[in-house]
């Protein structure tokens, strides 16, 4: 069949539009590089949503995750993300286009686009920016999975969060005052502002004091440094009271031989997202942006993560 030149024209523009409305930009990282490529968007299967994402978050797991991959085995890092909701991926999703939502991804969150299981999507806080929204999945879940599910922080306990001022530190500092504890934080001092403004009741300089030598009796400890920092805060649970770490287990004899119970937290699955939405719609629970990047710069966010040095989170801005 022969089109007229102008039909023709317009035929091949229109193809052309409908086959860029279908891509998305997204990092992929693959062979060592990262770049940003145009890529078909994911496709939302039954029982999961795509979302428009907003802007997404940097974690540890994510470079983690990239040191892992395989050679010649693209990958779109990130798990953590805030945005709109596009497309459901059946009638029965609670979820309907439109609505402001968190979430944890599915294949990746640097990217325009994403999808996550409805079981791990949340309305995101009215209080909060697309970008401070962005940073609650992991980290809060984590704490509130180590703080709430497992050591079941009470009112009046002492607990102590060691690394206070990073993602995890930071919102169990949060969630231990919101629940009405007496918080410590460990920290540099350079964060010390920022952790009280945050509800920590003390806050220790680790380079400076031994918190071995300087506390004891503690209820409750959140161990998100290392193995050596987890060991010895052994010595400063009372004994009954729990140490739960996301830096790897600690000595199973020593905690039996102290009489403190010795915990581990799981992945995050987004169950407990809608219940960090409330808390930070109540004003008891926000995220601290330390550094934000747009998403050609995903490279140089993670590296800044990789070393460790940051107070808060790390965003990247995906769309508007």
């Amino acid at each position: 069949m022969r089109y007229p030149i102008p039909t023709l024209v317009l035929w091949l523009f229109a193809a052309s539009a409908a086959s860029a409305a279908d891509n998305m930009r997204a990092v992929v990282f693959v062979d060592g590089n990262f770049e940003i490529q145009s890529i078909p968007k994911p496709k939302p299967q039954p029982g999961e949503v795509r979302i428009k994402v907003r802007a997404a978050s940097v974690n540890p797991a994510d470079w983690k995750q990239i040191a892992r991959v395989a050679p010649g085995t693209p990958l779109i890092p990130g798990r953590d993300l805030s945005g709109v909701i596009d497309a459901p991926g059946d009638a029965a999703a609670p979820w309907k286009v439109g609505q402001a939502v968190i979430a944890l991804a599915r294949g990746g969150s640097y990217a325009e686009y994403a999808v996550a299981s409805v079981n791990a999507v949340a309305s995101k806080p009215q209080r909060l920016s697309f970008e401070e929204a962005a940073g609650i999945p992991v980290v809060g879940e984590t704490a509130w999975r180590a703080l709430v599910t497992i050591a079941d922080v009470q009112r009046g306990q002492r607990v102590l969060i060691q690394g206070g001022a990073g993602g995890v530190g930071s919102s169990a500092v949060q969630i231990a005052k919101a629940r009405g504890a007496y918080v410590i934080a460990t920290a540099s001092p350079s964060h010390n502002e920022l952790l009280r403004s945050l509800g920590a009741d003390e806050v220790l300089d680790y380079h400076n004091v031994r918190f071995e030598e300087k506390l004891k009796d503690i209820d409750v400890v959140l161990n998100t440094v290392d193995a050596d920092t987890g060991a010895r805060s052994i010595a400063v649970v009372k004994p009954g009271g729990i140490l739960v770490s996301v830096a790897g287990a600690a000595p199973t004899a020593q905690c039996e031989a102290s009489h403190i119970r010795c915990a581990v937290t799981g992945h995050a699955t987004g169950e407990m997202l809608p219940a960090l939405s409330k808390l930070a719609d109540e004003g008891k629970f926000r995220i601290h942006i330390d550094r934000q990047f747009p998403l050609a710069e995903a490279a140089q966010a993670l590296e800044l993560n990789r070393q460790g040095h940051t107070g808060g989170k790390i965003i990247l801005e995906v769309s508007r």
